[in-house]
């Protein structure tokens, strides 16, 4: 072949720059993938506990004792008449009784069990609530116990 000059190489193939930000997307989107989920879990639970601490601290929060009980004892009125009126379950006014009850006690109180709150030495009054509040939540009992239940709930906020 005349004029084809074999000694010389060839330039090197051109490759555009997109290969290597597509890569980079690429890593990303992977990324997102195997990280999104566990972070957005994370983040829901720390949603979660942030909105208890304050719901909890609200109640211990408040100026005087008699507001804690007046505001306490109408929030189980309403649980107590919505249950009444059939808006609420037995479980579901049990479970709202047993919260309140827990949240007016403290911080510690609404995440400890039964058997813990008795070995803790939590005051009768509370335990007192929580275990008559126990069948009801896991169905157990009837529906006339709520308002045994809502009484002693009233009983357990009184001049706290």
């Amino acid at each position: 072949m005349p004029g084809v000059d074999l000694v010389e190489p060839l330039p090197p193939a051109p490759f555009s720059g997109w290969w290597l930000a597509g890569a980079c997307v690429a890593l990303a989107l992977a990324a997102a993938l195997v990280l999104g989920p566990w972070l957005a879990r994370w983040l829901a639970r720390w949603r979660a506990r942030r909105t208890a601490r304050r719901e909890a601290g609200r109640l211990a929060e408040a100026s005087r004792p008699g507001d804690r009980d007046a505001e306490a004892r109408a929030r189980i009125d309403r649980i107590e008449r919505r249950w009444r009126d059939g808006e609420l379950a037995d479980r579901a006014a049990a479970e709202e009784i047993a919260t309140l009850v827990r949240e007016f006690w403290g911080r510690e109180a609404p995440v400890l069990t039964l058997l813990e709150l008795r070995v803790k030495g939590h005051s009768p009054k509370l335990t007192a609530v929580i275990e008559a509040a126990y069948p009801v939540e896991f169905g157990v009992k009837g529906q006339g116990d709520i308002a045994d239940l809502a009484e002693r709930a009233r009983r357990a906020v009184v001049g706290l």
